[in-house]
């Protein structure tokens, strides 16, 4: 038999809002990833196949991919150091502890 009483939901912490600066950083990741998506579905969907046209399309899809991939890394990179900034490393060596000189 069903118990006459409703469970509580459990209650979970609210999310996080993130930091305006990680917002500025990925808005500005997925505004070049759609551009540069949208550029590679047009000239690809184009249908002109002499061979100069599709040295340009490669050079430019070449281009596109590249610099979207040294922004991504950049992001992730930037986003790593601001992790162990948060919790009071070198985030060049997180693995070594801070010193505290208020201890001694």
């Amino acid at each position: 038999m069903a118990s006459q009483f409703r469970r509580k939901p459990r209650a979970s912490p609210h999310p996080v809002d993130a930091n305006p600066e990680v917002k500025r950083r990925l808005s500005r990741l997925v505004y070049f990833g759609g551009a540069l998506a949208l550029v590679m579905i047009t000239l690809n969907l184009m249908p002109i196949n002499s061979e100069p046209w599709v040295w340009i399309k490669l050079v430019i899809l070449a281009a596109g991919t590249t610099i979207f991939a040294i922004w991504a890394t950049r992001f992730s990179l930037w986003q790593r150091d601001e992790y162990w900034r948060e919790r009071g490393r070198d985030p060049k060596h997180p693995d070594r502890f801070p010193d505290r000189s208020d201890e001694n």
